[in-house]
Formats: structure tokens, C-alpha cells, sequence
């Protein structure tokens, strides 16, 4: 075992600083530098915490937990995946800001005080709309705007709410929380809009698809499973969680059966996907949380697999509207049949990881007797599938029908 000295995510972050000196270190960091954090995240021991004095509060920088360490570890994965994907075609500038993004919110899952939380809340925030902006077309710069001021606008209510409580508590532990004040509520508000929760689920369509295909593979990955990993220390069993993860599921179905760009449907549907992961949270059982939990990891490495094969269509046919594409099994057999897997997860089909994890979901509501829970989960996997079925669109049809359902 070996004893952390700083947050592993920082590893990332000063290495991201480090890439714009050449294309050989770029690359070599790329590859090493995720290997190097996961490294650190297993090697530090159970419980381990670190603690520090600031403005006469014990701050805690380092604490391992096991729900911690499982997304820091997808995220450190994700930033090799998504690096390994990128790199070649990638600008450094992407892939400086992109490792930016994935440290801070490695660090966010290996903190255990609120004010380290929010320092590295907003340096994801900062990282990820440069993500965005690194695609350098006008849509890319516009979105990355309004990306910025949804963030700032959720950093602000989190800042609000974590002085509220400090100053009501003398505590800056993140830790469970009861609800029982309005800086609480402010503190789940903040944590809602980087969930992509309503009334602001639209920035997320509105973002991911104008940024590279590459760009678009991290931003999948960390900024609402963050905020799904906050939502699971902060406000397990929290009752309104779970209209909010229900209103979430529908919301990313009924947009994507409206959408015919690849990537805003897959966009909307990450939307959906983590309505699952929010209404686990609320209904609070072990078996809700772990389902929660294992459902938020499963789900970054499928929608990062579908988002990789919808970047290799738009970068083999620079075309992104399904109603274009026709075909594309013959040309891109390899693209397809990873396509189909990832569709195949996300869709529930039996022996794949999304059906383990959604059923782990369902079947707490099913424990508690909450039905109307239970048939809203349900509902999505099955008659919507058939609607979408339906719909004779052309080759990419089986993109949308399964990215959705």
C-alpha cells in the first residue's frame, strides 16, 4: 500500500500543463498518465484520508471510500480510452483541457470536504468548456458559452449553499445530508444542474454534439456522473429524487424520438440514462444505490463505445443526421458491430451490463412497493422500444432505436 501525498486527480491536471511542449510528450502523457492515476487510486490503502488545516477548518483533500474509488477508477479509465481515441486527430488544446476535466473530477470522487469539492467542481467546469470550445466552429464557440453560464450559474448555487451550511453547521464535511435547510436545498440544486436535471436537462443536447467526436467521448463521461457520484453521498433516500430521475427518463426518450442528428440523440439519451442512475438514488436502498452506482460506471464505457462509433461515421462521411446515412454496415463493419454492442447495453437486452444494472433499479422499487416507480422504469424499455422500432428511418435507425430505448 502505498500513502497518497496529494489528490491523484492532480496527476492529470500538471500533466495536462505539460502537453503543449511537443507532440511526443503530449502522447506520451496521454498513455501514461491514466495508468500512473490508477496506479495511485489502488495502491492507497482502505479509508485512507488526508487532512489539512485552512482558515481554521480540517479540510480533507484525499479520502478513499469504495464508492469514490469505483468512479475514480472509470474516470481514469475514461481519460485513457478517450485519450487513446483522440490523440491523433485531436488538438492539444483538447486534450490539455480534456485532462484538466477528467483530474478534477478524479479529484471531486476522492475528496471528503465540501470547499476542496467546490475548487475542483469548478476547475471541471472550466476544463470541460474548453473541451467544447477546442472544436473551433462558430456552433462550438456559441455552445460553449451557454454551456458556461449554466455552470457558473450551478457553481453559484453550490458556493451559496456550501457557505450557507458551513456557517449553520461549522462543518465543510461532504457527508449525508439531511435537507433540513435552504442552503441544503441550494447545495442539491447545484449538484442537480451538472446532473442535467430539469428545468435545465436541454444543456446537455445543446453542448455534447458541438464539440469534436473525440471531445464529445470525455464530455459523456465525467460531468454528470460526477454529479451522480455527489447525489449518492450527499442525498441517498432522498425522496424527491425520485419524480426528478422519473421526469428525466421521459424527458431523454421523448426528445430523441424527435431528433434526427446521431449525436444530439445519443445526447439525449445520456439525459435519460442518468435519470435511472438519479431515481435509484432517491429510493435509497442498498440494492437502489448499488445499481446506482454500478449503472453510473457501466454507462460511461457503453455511451462512450456508441459515441466513439458515432464519431467514426461523422469522420468518415461528415454527415451527422440519420436520414442521410444508408449502408454503413457494408463499409463499416467493424464501426457497426461495436455500435450494435454498446446499443444492445443501453437498451437493457439481457446479459449485457445495463440490464444487470436497470434491473437492480427496478427491483428495489419492486421491494418497497413502489409500483408507479417500478412501471415508469419499466415503461421506457418497453413500449417505447416498440415505438421506436417503428420508425423506418434509414441505416442509422438502429443507432436511435437502441441509443434511446
Amino acid at each position: 500500500m502505498t500513502e497518497l501525498l496529494f489528490p491523484p486527480g492532480l496527476l492529470l491536471i500538471f500533466g495536462a500543463l505539460l502537453m503543449p511542449l511537443g507532440i511526443t510528450i503530449r502522447n506520451a502523457l496521454v498513455f501514461s498518465l491514466p495508468v500512473l492515476c490508477l496506479f495511485f487510486i489502488w495502491s492507497a490503502p482502505a479509508d485512507y484520508v488526508v487532512t489539512m488545516p485552512f482558515l481554521g477548518f480540517e479540510l480533507e483533500p484525499i479520502k478513499i471510500t469504495t464508492t469514490g474509488r469505483l468512479f475514480a477508477t472509470v474516470f481514469s479509465l475514461m481519460a485513457l480510452v478517450g485519450g487513446i481515441f483522440a490523440y491523433k486527430q485531436a488538438s492539444t488544446l483538447e486534450l490539455s483541457a480534456a485532462f484538466v476535466y477528467a483530474g478534477s473530477a478524479i479529484a471531486v470522487t476522492l475528496t471528503g470536504d465540501l470547499i476542496t469539492l467546490f475548487i475542483f467542481w469548478e476547475v471541471m467546469a472550466i476544463g470541460s468548456t474548453l473541451v467544447i470550445w477546442a472544436a473551433r466552429h462558430d456552433g462550438a464557440y456559441r455552445a460553449s458559452i451557454r454551456y458556461l453560464m449554466v455552470h457558473l450559474f450551478g457553481g453559484l448555487l453550490l458556493m451559496i449553499g456550501i457557505t450557507g451550511h458551513i456557517v449553520e453547521t461549522g462543518s465543510v464535511s461532504f457527508e449525508a445530508l439531511s435537507l433540513n435547510s435552504i442552503s441544503q436545498y441550494l447545495i442539491l440544486a447545484g449538484f442537480l444542474v451538472n446532473a442535467g436535471a430539469p428545468p435545465l436537462s436541454a444543456w446537455i443536447a445543446d453542448a455534447y454534439p458541438e464539440a469534436s467526436p473525440s471531445g464529445s467521448v470525455f464530455l459523456s463521461a465525467f460531468t454528470t456522473k460526477t454529479a451522480v457520484f455527489t447525489l449518492l453521498i450527499a442525498f441517498p433516500g432522498t425522496w424527491l429524487l425520485i419524480p426528478i430521475g422519473i421526469y428525466m427518463i421521459f424527458y431523454g426518450i421523448i426528445y430523441a424520438l424527435l431528433e434526427n442528428d446521431m449525436r444530439r440523440i445519443l445526447a439525449y439519451s445520456i439525459v435519460n440514462q442518468v435519470g435511472f442512475m438519479v431515481t435509484g438514488i432517491g429510493l435509497g436502498t442498498e440494492m437502489a444505490l448499488n445499481g446506482a452506482a454500478a449503472h453510473a460506471f457501466v454507462h460511461i464505457i457503453y455511451k462512450a463505445l456508441l459515441l466513439m462509433s458515432a464519431g467514426a461515421v461523422l469522420y468518415r462521411t461528415g454527415k451527422r443526421r440519420c436520414t442521410d446515412l444508408g449502408g454503413l454496415f457494408q463499409t463499416m463493419p467493424w464501426t457497426a458491430l461495436l455500435g450494435i454492442i454498446g446499443a444492445l447495453a443501453i437498451s437493457s437486452f439481457p446479459f449485457t451490463s445495463g440490464f444487470v444494472t436497470k434491473s437492480m433499479i427496478a427491483q428495489s422499487a419492486a421491494d418497497q412497493h413502489l409500483i408507479y416507480v417500478w412501471f415508469a422504469l419499466a415503461m421506457p424499455v418497453s413500449s417505447f422500444r416498440g415505438l421506436c422500432s417503428s420508425r423506418k428511418t434509414q441505416a442509422c435507425d438502429h443507432l436511435k432505436r437502441h441509443a434511446i430505448c
